[in-house]
């Protein structure tokens, strides 16, 4: 118990006897003695109660603006983590209007770094959903395991978004040494195009798409 809530215990209790002592006096006839008396404990008493009352109603305002103020850094701490995310992803991806030529130049540059030559089939596009369209090449390339490790992780690891959905090895039957340890590997290369760029729209800071 705190020390405020003894104080206000204590006066309680004393108002408490004090009316006990005139409800005693009233009835002997003797309660003109302690009218004086009377008018002050009541003005008191209802002093205390308008002050309590006030009190706790001021209390509770400060806890709704503490609550509104905590809900509030806890909404600009998810907004400005929102567009850190934003700002860091959108520009992977190139624009839509870029989408028939991005992909494959993507490739060609991918392929050229780890020194394969593949054979690139027809892109084709899922305009199914309303944000993005998903853009696909089939590829077709003869290597080594190893090769073909690191062009994975080529692929994978760039920073504009490149990703491979699907892929099947085929150990070689050419047993010849030139041929030897060389597999065939067919694997789907994904992309994806924002039908709408929105962080140039929402924030001065936005940079341009890689």
């Amino acid at each position: 118990m705190t020390a405020s809530n003894k104080k206000a215990n204590k006066f309680v209790e004393s108002v408490k006897k004090g009316f006990a002592d005139i409800k005693m006096v009233a009835e002997e006839g003797n309660y003109k003695l302690f009218l004086k008396q009377m008018i002050v404990i009541v003005f008191v008493f209802l002093a205390y109660r308008h002050f309590n009352t006030s009190l706790n109603d001021q209390a509770g305002n400060f806890r709704g603006q503490i609550e509104a103020l905590q809900a509030q850094k806890r909404n600009e701490a998810e907004y400005l983590a929102n567009k850190q995310k934003l700002l860091k992803l959108e520009p992977r991806f190139a624009d839509a209007a870029d989408k028939n030529g991005w992909l494959l130049r993507q490739m060609v540059n991918v392929f050229q770094e780890q020194k394969l030559t593949p054979e690139l089939g027809s892109q084709t596009e899922n305009t199914s959903n309303s944000a993005y369209t998903v853009t696909s090449v089939p590829v077709k390339l003869e290597t080594s395991y190893g090769n073909f490790g690191r062009l994975l992780a080529a692929i994978e690891n760039r920073d504009s978004y490149l990703k491979v959905s699907e892929f099947s090895i085929t150990k070689g039957q050419d047993r010849s040494m030139e041929k030897l340890g060389q597999n065939q590997i067919t694997l789907q290369v994904n992309t994806i195009f924002p039908k709408e760029k929105i962080a140039k729209a929402l924030f001065k800071d936005a940079g341009g798409a890689k």
